[in-house]
């Protein structure tokens, strides 16, 4: 399954239970899919590494979501049952 990434560069003075769209300093939504969940992670952080948003005050923190494709893949595959 593939998924795509969103990262959000949250304060460090955020809980990381409350960073999100509304409370990050910068929200970088992620153009290129990757496979696994596992892998959507590790993109999402290296691409955060990368940016040069982050500073010695913040964090990043990637939220993963199924693609489309993948969406419409799972629920095509349930009507053949």
């Amino acid at each position: 399954m593939h998924f795509i990434a969103t990262i959000a560069i949250c304060l460090s003075s955020t809980p990381v239970s409350e960073c999100q769209r509304t409370t990050a300093v910068h929200w970088m939504p992620l153009t290129e899919s990757s496979t696994g969940f596992s892998g959507c992670m590790r993109d999402g952080m290296m691409s955060a590494a990368r940016s040069r948003l982050l500073t010695g005050e913040d964090y990043p923190k990637v939220f993963c979501r199924p693609t489309a494709e993948a969406l419409t893949a799972d629920l095509s595959s349930g009507l053949d049952n």
